[in-house]
């Protein structure tokens, strides 16, 4: 029955799917400017009317009023019933219905740690305000207060439990926050924060849900940069930074710009290049690739000027070359010796 499959699972599966990829297999469509079109496929007509978006996910017919997303089309197209349009979907996308009552319960977790993650997101965007600290260092970066909060860029305390003390009130809280990893366990019993001092940037999947965040310290400190652990949420090797940000900047100009760090892609998006990506600490994946090609037909690498860079973009280049088509092309900009793209464009 329907109502057995979580709505959480129902919207992030929505989500997940390219739209006009599940509609171009079935009917011909073409790119015009932002959007597709093509003949509506639920009524008869000479002149196309029948739209679709991929940005937002959805298709609309202006002459017979035909509306809806990548599942509303497969149950009103190929005449499949509800469940049989998710399992479609589900094929499509790779994952697996949660059915099993276990599977239920683990769907329902997923959607309290992503609403833990929002709280914390507030959090430390509310910390930040008050920073003078944290506010003086993004403005030596040039980043202003408009693109910090378009990013939703926070700050975490200099402290080893603020976030434990304010939200790890009961049992399940701290499991939770240790589920999201943002605390540590201790060798001798008890939990410590996992960021603090940090700039703290906010890493959202394709739907904008909070999955994690990355870490940049702002004293003297190692690492640099840190970034959650591994979580039934947070999956570096999939996850490119910047992407729910810059959705319509990526449709605009079919191009995207893949960078190093959190802060190339902020400065680059504050400096008009609205269409700049990052990884997430990790090399390249055939993930990010087939990601950013999804949204873009052509992507430029620009990582530092420095032989970690350089090997970075060799890297890169061995993993776009199986997904490169007659309509999709990667090209690799290399800065001078070491500079990255953030001090380039300053």
């Amino acid at each position: 029955m329907p109502e057995l499959i979580p709505q959480d699972f129902i919207d992030d599966l929505v989500q997940r799917i390219d739209v006009v990829e599940v509609i171009s297999n079935r009917i011909e469509i073409k790119k015009a400017g932002k959007e597709y079109k093509g003949l509506c496929p639920f009524h008869t007509e000479k002149t196309p009317s029948f739209t679709v978006s991929q940005d937002k996910g959805f298709y609309h017919c202006f002459g017979c009023g035909a509306h809806g997303t990548a599942l509303g089309f497969l149950i009103d197209f190929d005449r499949l019933t509800f469940i049989e349009a998710i399992e479609e979907l589900a094929k499509i996308a790779g994952v697996t219905i949660p059915k099993t009552r276990q599977d239920r319960s683990k769907s329902a977790k997923n959607k309290n740690l992503k609403d833990l993650l929002l709280e914390l997101m507030s959090h430390y965007v509310a910390n930040l305000s008050k920073s003078k600290k944290a506010i003086k260092y993004l403005t030596t970066r040039g980043i202003d207060g408009k693109i910090a909060k378009k990013f939703s860029v926070g700050f975490s305390q200099d402290s080893w439990d603020e976030v434990l003390k304010e939200f790890g009130t009961s049992k399940k809280n701290i499991a939770n926050l240790y589920e999201c990893g943002l605390i540590i366990k201790k060798d001798n019993g008890g939990y410590y924060d996992r960021f603090r001092n940090r700039i703290m940037f906010p890493i959202k999947n394709n739907g904008g849900h909070v999955v994690g965040f990355g870490g940049r310290i702002i004293d003297e400190g190692e690492p640099k940069y840190l970034n959650s652990p591994e979580t039934p949420l947070f999956k570096k090797g999939e996850l490119l930074y910047g992407l729910f940000e810059s959705k319509e900047s990526l449709r605009s100009s079919n191009h995207a710009l893949f960078v190093e760090g959190y802060t190339d892609v902020i400065s680059l998006a504050q400096s008009g290049f609205k269409n700049s990506l990052a990884t997430l600490g990790t090399a390249t994946t055939d993930a990010h690739i087939k990601k950013a090609f999804r949204f873009v037909d052509k992507i430029t690498f620009c990582f530092d000027g420095d032989s970690a860079g350089k090997k970075a973009a060799w890297k890169a280049c061995e993993i776009c070359l199986p997904n490169i088509r007659a309509n999709k092309e990667a090209k690799f900009l290399i800065l001078p010796k070491n500079q990255d793209p953030d001090e380039t464009i300053q």
